[in-house]
């Protein structure tokens, strides 16, 4: 049986460093990522179901599609909010989520508009699937009421739940 992991996160917005992936939390976020799909990788885990925004879940995919190179067995599935999700992001972000969207063994559209929660059917698509789901997001941040209720329903799914909070993240 395969066995698959969800990763979903608060926009980059929430993260202490905002946009700069040069920072130390940044860089602590990739890491823990890294070792944290890793880990599951080495206890089964083969597919990874994530809704790709312009922070945790394009981290995500870039480690999972770095890690693909090496381990073919690896699979991305990639849930769209809504079609038009990138247009107002910078063009570097863009060009990164293409190349991840073109690298993803399976693209699924949640919806085609931007509507009320479709970020939210994102996540729930990607979750229903899954036997464990990883959330990035800071439970004391009101703008992370999303991902606090994924926590919420991956918990009524009876999906193990890791949380990893990038407020609390800082290299030694």
């Amino acid at each position: 049986m395969t066995k698959t992991c969800a990763i979903i996160g608060c926009s980059p917005m929430c993260f202490p460093w905002g946009f700069d992936e040069e920072d130390e939390g940044c860089a602590a976020l990739k890491l823990i990522l890294i070792n944290q799909i890793s880990k599951l990788r080495r206890e089964g885990c083969t597919r990874f179901a994530l809704s790709i925004d312009c922070g945790v879940g394009l981290y995500a995919v870039e480690i999972l599609h770095g890690l693909k190179e090496s381990d073919e067995e690896l699979e991305t599935i990639c849930y769209v909010p809504y079609e038009q999700q990138a247009t107002k992001w910078t063009s570097e972000l863009r060009d990164r989520y293409f190349n991840a969207l073109a690298a993803c063994t399976e693209v699924v559209n949640a919806a085609y508009e931007k509507t009320v929660g479709c970020e939210f059917k994102a996540h729930l698509k990607a979750m229903k699937e899954a036997d464990a789901v990883i959330v990035v997001f800071n439970p004391d941040d009101p703008r992370c009421e999303r991902e606090a209720a994924c926590v919420v329903v991956a918990e009524i799914l009876n999906k193990q739940v890791l949380l990893l909070d990038p407020s609390a993240l800082r290299l030694l």
